[in-house]
């Protein structure tokens, strides 16, 4: 018996799925970020427009009319975003209009009662809508 060799058994063939598993974990993962930030963009994308509407808001009405080179590029930046409706979009475009004679002049004279009626009443148009 002890004299005599035994002969070896071959190795069992097993079927090793490891690669696949985790191919198909990395998959899934991605799949869940991606509808996650998709989701959360989607909320934030809804939460938001109203709080950056009022932000802009908020911007446009305290505008510092003593610098009326500046004041006419901030009003003319945050007018365009708030001009959300056909109703704003007209009083902006006739507010645009007063407010070029400022932006493209080295010094600006003081800003007259038309520009300053249009603005006013565009700040009030837009604080009804929103």
């Amino acid at each position: 018996m002890y004299g005599t060799l035994r002969d070896i058994k071959p190795l069992i063939a097993l079927n090793d799925n490891s690669l696949a598993l985790f191919v198909i974990a990395i998959l899934l993962g991605i799949l869940f970020m991606v509808y996650f930030f998709i989701k959360s963009y989607r909320y934030a994308q809804t939460k938001c427009k109203i709080d950056c509407e009022k932000y802009y808001f908020y911007q446009f009405s305290n505008i510092d009319w003593s610098r009326p080179k500046e004041a006419a590029y901030l009003a003319t930046k945050y007018g365009l975003i708030l001009a959300k409706d056909r109703r704003r979009r007209e009083l902006f475009m006739q507010l645009r209009e007063s407010l070029d004679s400022y932006k493209y002049k080295k010094d600006a004279h003081e800003v007259d009662e038309k520009t300053l009626n249009y603005y006013n009443l565009y700040k009030q148009v837009c604080d009804e809508s929103l």
